[in-house]
């Protein structure tokens, strides 16, 4: 298969093992750069009856339906920690470059825990929002993404982002890459702080 060849080997790092949940994700991570659609088009498009079902047919996705592709997210949920860790293990150690920055987007709905009022980047206004912070490595690859509540600053999404690569990656000396609205003054204290261990 294709995708086992690509170089990073993405379908190991989600699994270990080929499966039609590892499958459902790598469809949709594909099917999302190709061609974003929602998750009722995209597992419409892997159907054996449709134009664009060649990635169903790789994948052996073609009977997949929305459903499907819901529980696959949620078990991807619960394997993010494990997948940023082997992302960090294969991509950064002391020494690197790290970029960092923060964004947010507006929800429709109210069904989200951590959708808030907040600094609204989109201009919509009377609508809640998430904010979510992303590591990538010097190539601008990600590494680690996490969401915080939609009123938090950005500023105070950083000291999190320290701990997570000091303590869980275990990389100890790097160059942060990030906007000068992120790197306050106690930020810059945390960061300039000895490093145990």
């Amino acid at each position: 298969m294709y995708i086992e060849r690509v170089p990073i080997g993405l379908d190991k790092i989600i699994a270990g093992k080929t499966s039609r949940i590892r499958n459902l994700v790598l469809g949709m991570i594909i099917a999302r750069i190709i061609n974003p659609k929602s998750k009722l088009a995209t597992a419409r498009g892997f159907h054996e009856k449709t134009c664009s079902n060649s990635l169903g047919k790789v994948l052996n996705l073609e009977k997949a339906d929305e459903d499907e592709l819901y529980e696959a997210l949620d078990w991807l949920l619960n394997k993010q920690e494990k997948i940023e860790n082997k992302l960090a293990s294969l991509y950064l150690d002391n020494g690197s470059l790290i970029l960092y920055d923060v964004t947010s987007t507006y929800l429709e709905g109210n069904g989200c825990e951590l959708g808030k009022y907040g600094y609204n980047r989109d201009k919509k206004k009377g609508k809640t929002q998430i904010v979510f912070g992303l590591i990538c490595d010097k190539n601008g690859c990600p590494i680690a993404v996490e969401v915080f509540e939609g009123n938090t600053s950005d500023t105070s999404t950083f000291l999190s982002q320290i701990e997570k690569v000091r303590k869980r990656f275990g990389v100890k000396n790097v160059v942060w890459v990030t906007d000068r609205g992120i790197l306050t003054s106690s930020n810059i204290k945390e960061l300039v702080k000895p490093v145990e261990g």
